[in-house]
């Protein structure tokens, strides 16, 4: 099957659902609205095209193990189609290109463009850091990056800016935590985690962002 057929409203809905967290089909059904029959039928597709993998886990209530799905791999769908070069393929992406991707979904093109500067600027370091997140506060971007071996990016990763396509300067004002205390900020709510819908996920590998956003929409 072409893996482009795959991509049905109701695949690439389970693979979203996928995208935030581990899921049983149950779990799936449920959050598609849909039955147990159809949901294995899909996820079976998808499993044999290598775009997810299950897991059997201890299910303490009934004793039998309990199936989980996750993603296999991080992948990206490229379509080209320019002049000269028009291609389709499924890649696997490493740290620094999972970044790179989050930055190309931004909305504002100016913020698009500088960001994508920055992280280029970081490329180095990106082994060491574990959480960026940014906000675009109009004249200047603060940026949030948190790492588990902080002092090793500490005095590397500055102030810096950026001009855009159409040569306007941007700030970007760095703020380099331990990873510790971006997990203890981000319960509290304090800080860049005070309102999510304020901020842009650049690079989130442990999903912290991704877990404080479904808490509360579990809350409301």
């Amino acid at each position: 099957m072409d893996i482009i057929t795959l991509f049905t409203e109701q695949r690439w809905n389970i693979l979203k659902s996928l995208s935030e967290d581990k899921y049983s089909p149950l779990q799936l059904a449920e959050k598609s609205n849909t039955t147990m029959a159809n949901i294995s039928q899909q996820l079976r597709l998808l499993e044999a095209s290598n775009l997810v993998k299950k897991e059997k886990i201890s299910n303490r209530d009934k004793g039998k193990p309990r199936t989980l799905f996750s993603l296999s791999e991080d992948y990206a769908y490229l379509i080209s189609a320019t002049n000269g070069f028009a291609d389709k393929k499924l890649v696997i992406l490493d740290n620094f290109h999972k970044a790179l991707f989050r930055i190309w979904f931004l909305e504002d093109q100016n913020l698009r463009n500088c960001t994508e500067k920055f992280l280029w600027g970081i490329e180095p370091y990106i082994g060491n850091i574990d959480l960026i997140i940014i906000k675009n506060e109009g004249n200047y971007v603060k940026v949030l990056i948190a790492s588990k071996n902080s002092k090793s990016i500490d005095k590397k990763i500055k102030d810096v800016t950026i001009k855009n396509q159409n040569n306007e300067p941007k700030d970007f004002k760095t703020e380099i935590i331990t990873f510790e205390q971006a997990e203890k900020l981000a319960r509290q709510g304090k800080g860049l985690f005070s309102s999510l819908l304020d901020i842009n996920v650049i690079y989130d590998p442990f999903m912290i962002i991704s877990k404080l956003r479904k808490m509360e929409g579990s809350e409301n």
